[in-house]
């Protein structure tokens, strides 16, 4: 129980850290550029790292220097959707409050990509675009993604930082 408390306590504060890296990544991929997609993109391996480096720390320095498959894929998981929370919650009040255009800039886009491709929208279609392009249901669409990209992320480097305790130790 209280390594569960004391995992749960690392994992939301190296969250902040990671939401904050999410957040700057958001912010960044707010102006279109280039250069600030590049650094976006270096933004999104920094996370990476960072998960595999936080979780090694935990490890060795909170969880006696052992740790199952299990236990890593839940502390990265967990990591990074409280990282994803935060995140999310920067796009609510950017699209709420800041710039309340920017999903209507992106439901247009949406659009055109279908009028590029010849799809017919029906009306329906289009109410559904709308409705997911709203300040809530799109950070709340956020949430739902990063808790995919958590998971595979916390499948691939748990693999790498398991170290279970021999047979031989107590």
């Amino acid at each position: 129980m209280y390594h569960q408390q004391n995992m749960n306590k690392s994992a939301m504060q190296k969250g902040l850290i990671i939401g904050a890296m999410v957040s700057l990544k958001f912010i960044l991929s707010i102006f279109g550029s280039t250069a600030l997609s590049a650094i976006g993109f270096l933004i999104s391996i920094l996370v990476v790292v960072a998960l595999f480096m936080f979780t090694k720390k935990y490890r060795d320095e909170e969880n006696e220097g052992f740790m199952t498959y299990g236990q890593g894929f839940s502390y990265i998981f967990r990591t990074y959707l409280y990282g994803a929370i935060l995140g999310s919650l920067v796009i609510l009040v950017y699209t709420s409050f800041i710039q309340p255009d920017y999903l209507t800039g992106m439901t247009n886009d949406v659009f055109k990509m279908y009028d590029s491709m010849n799809i017919s929208i029906d009306e329906n279609m289009m109410n559904l675009v709308e409705t997911i392009y709203k300040p809530t249901p799109f950070a709340l669409m956020n949430v739902f993604s990063s808790a995919i990209v958590g998971a595979f992320w916390g499948l691939i480097l748990a693999a790498f930082i398991k170290k279970e305790k021999s047979i031989f130790e107590q």
